[in-house]
Parts: structure tokens; sequence; C-alpha cells
């Protein structure tokens, strides 16, 4: 469990309500099963009822904002955190991956509690203008951008420009290239730049507005944190600039933070007690939810 209680966000605190679920015994008490993932009305505290807790915020200045969190707790054994990778269109030819509805690919990954997504990815050079033109749709073949690994297997290597962020196999996250590849558990990369290091905001000064997807862990790496702002909704939530996410994931006690894949395709999708499927808990900036190639979530352990 968590070791420290993080900061109180100076944030209306939006979300579901707790679900609490209880069972009854054979001697006819109550006791109350592991719940693996919940949603909460404000950050947890150091008590958190669950090892992947979500909750929202909302902000009115510096301008309307709303904030997706989720907390996952890397010491608990019953969870590990997992990064899920779309088809592979061509084995050994260029395409590293063929774009999937988020739902899909959650659907499909046992186990899976919740996800965000990760990794930029660009047209093939082989696309004609008429197909880069088309853009981004279900069964597009892409190239995934920097580092995607997943249970050891790396689909994409790691890339210049990008920063590398991984498990090992002990659960522990680290930023920056591996020493040895085989080192890496799951691994996805960053798209745009380094956020926080050694608990400093290292993020360059800038003032353009998007949907953004964070991630980022503590100094004693006990839990990782993830975070999607929505954007480019006029008057509802308008998005933020990287440094503002930086500053974002400090009060949040994060001490090392990257920006992950943002704009259309940021997305937050969680398992809730008692509801079938996944819920979507943002709001896509498209309408609708971008098919992506690569997620980064937490599952149950086998």
């Amino acid at each position: 469990m968590m070791q420290a209680a993080l900061p109180k966000p100076l944030a209306v605190m939006l979300g579901l309500a707790a679900t609490l679920l209880v069972a009854t015994a054979d001697d006819g008490l109550t006791k109350a099963p592991a719940v693996l993932s919940v949603r909460l009305q404000a950050a947890p505290g150091a008590d958190q009822p669950a090892p992947v807790v979500g909750w929202s915020e909302s902000l009115k200045k510096p301008r309307p904002l709303r904030l997706h969190f989720l907390r996952i707790d890397l010491t608990d054994s019953r969870i590990e955190p997992c990064v899920v990778l779309a088809d592979d269109p061509d084995g050994p030819g260029p395409a590293e991956a063929k774009l999937t509805r988020s739902s899909e690919l959650a659907n499909r990954t046992p186990g899976l509690l919740a996800a965000v997504n990760a990794n930029a990815f660009a047209h093939l050079a082989t696309a004609t203008p008429a197909e880069r033109k088309r853009g981004w749709f279900a069964g597009k073949s892409v190239d995934i951008q920097g580092l995607a690994a997943a249970d050891g297997r790396i689909r994409s290597e790691p890339q210049a420009g990008r920063i590398s962020f991984w498990f090992d196999a002990a659960k522990q996250p680290h930023l920056g290239p591996p020493t040895a590849t085989g080192l890496v558990r799951q691994g996805v990369a960053d798209w745009g730049e380094l956020l926080l290091t050694g608990g400093k905001v290292v993020a360059k000064p800038a003032s353009v507005l998007h949907p953004r997807t964070l991630a980022g862990f503590d100094p004693a790496r006990h839990w990782l944190l993830l975070v999607v702002v929505d954007g480019r909704q006029p008057g509802t939530s308008e998005g933020m600039s990287l440094p503002e996410a930086a500053v974002l994931m400090q009060q949040h006690a994060c001490s090392e933070a990257i920006n992950l894949d943002g704009g259309g395709s940021s997305i937050l999708l969680q398992k809730q007690p008692d509801t079938p499927g996944f819920t979507i808990i943002n709001h896509p900036s498209d309408g609708v939810p971008r098919p992506l190639p690569v997620m980064l979530g937490v599952r149950q352990r086998n």
C-alpha cells in the first residue's frame, strides 16, 4: 500500500461515487471482497481502498479544465503494469501495428483493469498522399514512435528523440534508455518531452494548449500516476501546455513524469465494479475515441 498521502489538490473534486461492494458470508456476517478498481469523489489518501483508484478534478483557473487521474499501487502483489499492443499486420514488414479501437484492445486483454493511450504513431513511409489525407482510422497500418514492449517482447525499438518509459520484472518504473533491452518487461515512449526529473520541472517554456496524457511516479517508485487532461472543448476543458502539465504532476507528488501522446488520442478507460466492459472516463476531443496502436495500463495478475 501507499507509504504517504498525496497532497490535497487545490481543485473542486468531481467523479463517480466510490463503489463499495459487500458479500454475505455463510455465517451471516458481511465482508468486503477484494475490489481492485474503484473511482472516488476525491483524491485518495494513504488508506486507499483498492490498488487501482481513479478520480476526477475540475478547475476554473487558469481556464476551464477537466482532469482525470488513475493511481496504481505498484507494491500490490495482485496487480501489475502492462502494455497493450494492437496486432502487427505484416510481421517483419514495415508496419508495426494496426490501429484498433481502444475498447477492443481493452476487452481482449485478460485481467485488464484500466488503461490510457501511450505512444504516438506515424504514417508508413510507403503511404500514398491519399492515404495520408484520410488520417487515422481503424485498420490503418502505422509506425509506432519509440519503445513499445509487452511482456518482454519488443515491437518497436527505442528511438532517438523519444524518452523510453519502462518497467522491469520487479514492476519498477524507469525513465530513459535501458542498459539492456532484456531488462524491459513493459515499455512505451513519450511524445513531446520530459516534464519532471528529480522532482524538478524541466519542461521547456510553451503556451500551446492540447489534450494531454501524462505518466509519472513517486521517488520511492511505489506508485504510478496516469493523468488525462481533456482539451479542445471551449468553455468546458481547453487543454494544458507542457509546463502546466509538469506542474500538475509535481503537485500530485510525482518526481518523474513524461508526456505521452495527446490530442485526439487521449483516453482513459477503467473497469468498474458491477459494470460490464470498460467505462470511458474522459471526453475525447474528437467526440469519439481515436483508434490506437498502444495502450499503457494495469491488469490483475494470474
